[in-house]
């Protein structure tokens, strides 16, 4: 009796490592196959961004290059008026958002207006000037107007009213400028835009000088770009903090970055349960030795 239960017994052990190898067998594939997919998609995604030459959306800086000054836009009245004619030997705080925005884009306005209201020892008029550049080309500047009048009728500078302008254009040259700024942005499924937001800020020549990202603007930051701007200076803010207007994710990246997560959670979990598989098989049970 004894000897048949020390058989059943060493039998019983040589079946729980021939599975334990399966498992380990099928884990190693798992793994594999996960890594080999994922490669492949962000390979794909290094590829597409190469073909492109830039960025799909976000701000590449290119502090100490020039914007072309020269290019004409439509202000909020339907005139012609190049930048060079907006900035009018001041420097110039560029904002691009676009009139429809459903997110931060007039975030980004009220905080310019803040900064306009609020900062002493620079006027608008006087030691600058302020261009809202929409990015879509279906703007006009009906929509420039309403705009501009739903920020600018609570403000306390409306003798500088020339001073601030809304400008809209065709597609050519917003496309020149945002490339000269290194701001990129995308239509997603729906026709709305994914865009990030900054203030960029050039001197009178269209030297940029300092990109400033995100909603809350310091005025400190601005003052000090501004001066920047006036000794034709640039400078990179190491902490600015980027920000991105989205209402959903665009075509092509939720697809990848839902494998890559699902990947890797479901890769966890199936190596966390493996191991307390192997734990719990190795834990001696109670009342379950082998005479001898």
């Amino acid at each position: 009796m004894g000897r048949t239960l020390r058989i059943n017994s060493v039998q019983k052990s040589a079946t729980e490592k021939t599975l334990t190898r399966k498992v380990l067998s099928s884990l190693s594939v798992c793994l594999c196959i996960i890594a080999v997919m994922s490669l492949f998609l962000l390979q794909g995604l290094k590829a597409e961004e190469a073909n492109q030459g830039r960025v799909k959306v976000g701000i590449v800086e290119r502090l100490g290059k020039k914007i072309p000054m020269d290019l004409v836009f439509k202000d909020s009245q339907g005139r012609n008026i190049s930048l060079r004619q907006v900035a009018d030997g001041k420097p110039l705080i560029v904002d691009m958002a676009y009139f429809e925005c459903p997110g931060i884009c007039d975030v980004v306005i009220g905080g310019i207006k803040t900064i306009v209201d609020n900062m002493s020892s620079k006027v608008l008029g006087r030691d600058f000037n302020i261009a809202t550049v929409s990015f879509n080309p279906a703007d006009k500047p009906a929509d420039a107007m309403k705009k501009k009048e739903q920020f600018w009728g609570s403000m306390s500078i409306s003798s500088h009213a020339s001073s601030w302008r809304f400008l809209t254009g065709d597609s050519t040259n917003i496309h020149a400028l945002t490339n000269a700024l290194g701001f990129y942005f995308m239509r997603d499924r729906r026709g709305m835009f994914i865009h990030p937001t900054a203030l960029i800020v050039v001197d009178k020549n269209g030297k940029i000088i300092r990109y400033i990202q995100g909603t809350n603007f310091a005025l400190a930051d601005v003052k000090m770009a501004l001066d920047e701007a006036v000794a034709g200076t640039p400078e990179q803010i190491i902490s600015s903090s980027p920000k991105m207007c989205f209402s959903h994710d665009p075509a092509g990246y939720k697809l990848t970055d839902s494998i890559l997560r699902y990947g890797g959670v479901g890769t966890m979990v199936f190596v966390v349960g493996f191991l307390f598989f192997l734990r719990a098989k190795k834990k001696p049970r109670k009342g379950n030795g082998v005479p001898s």
